[in-house]
């Protein structure tokens, strides 16, 4: 995907696969767990179309397509394309992967210190740090990223349950309307199999109240995953990477 003798490449870092290489050869490749997708993984956590890899100008981006885990760049979850630099750590949901131009062995993570006592530079325990925090903010996006997929079900689900339970409602309504409309043309009190469209149309009332409470779950566990993730980006932002 870009100029020269060297092919770039991503070389996954984690799980099963470990040390498998993706050459980045084509101008669009799609990442994901279906087997039409250019580079396919086995990963429960994938998404079925997860990310796509692209190039545009000689240069390597990776983009999110709305996948239900995520997808990271140096522990930073991504919603808009993100170049990428040799040493770069990409993460899609639980795997985890590092870019190279295949020129030379880098680190995605660098700080230029200038006029240090006899050249010597040690970033050994800053670069300890800084992969902690990513460690932690991968962590974070993960369970995050799984409390809005159970919010989004919850919701999907309470929406189905409460036009089940619509549907039964009307049934029994009309049912009830037209049992109503036979105790006005006959004489006597109404038995309890006169009455059975009311307790359909009461079962269906139920039925929606716990539709809407689903719904109402749904919602909540969706703004608290959005709060969440606001207070990580507060408390633990990323490490500011200086290229």
């Amino acid at each position: 995907m870009s100029d020269g003798s060297s092919t770039p490449y991503l070389v996954v870092e984690s799980g099963s696969q470990e040390g498998r290489r993706i050459d980045l050869t084509g101008a669009h490749l799609t990442v994901g767990r279906l087997p039409n997708c250019d580079v396919q993984f086995e990963d429960p956590y994938l998404s079925r179309t997860h990310a796509a890899l692209w190039q545009q100008g000689g240069v390597d981006y990776v983009e999110d397509l709305g996948s239900a885990g995520g997808t990271f760049v140096n522990g930073e979850a991504i919603t808009a394309p993100r170049r990428l630099y040799p040493g770069d750590r990409v993460t899609f949901a639980d795997l985890q992967l590092r870019y190279s131009t295949g020129e030379g062995a880098t680190t995605g993570v660098r700080y230029d210190i200038g006029d240090q006592r006899a050249h010597t530079i040690n970033n050994v325990g800053r670069d300890q740090y800084v992969q902690h925090v990513i460690q932690q903010r991968e962590n974070f996006f993960r369970e995050i990223a799984a409390t809005r997929t159970k919010a989004r079900w919850l919701i999907w689900i309470g929406v189905v349950v409460f036009l089940v339970g619509l549907a039964i409602a009307a049934v029994g309504w009309y049912s009830y309307a037209g049992q109503i409309l036979d105790f006005s043309s006959a004489s006597g009190m109404p038995t309890r199999d006169d009455l059975s469209g009311f307790f359909v149309f009461a079962l269906g009332g139920l039925v929606n109240v716990v539709g809407v409470l689903l719904i109402i779950a749904g919602i909540v566990l969706h703004v608290v995953a959005t709060a969440r993730r606001k207070r990580v980006d507060r408390e633990l932002p990323p490490p500011q990477l200086m290229r």
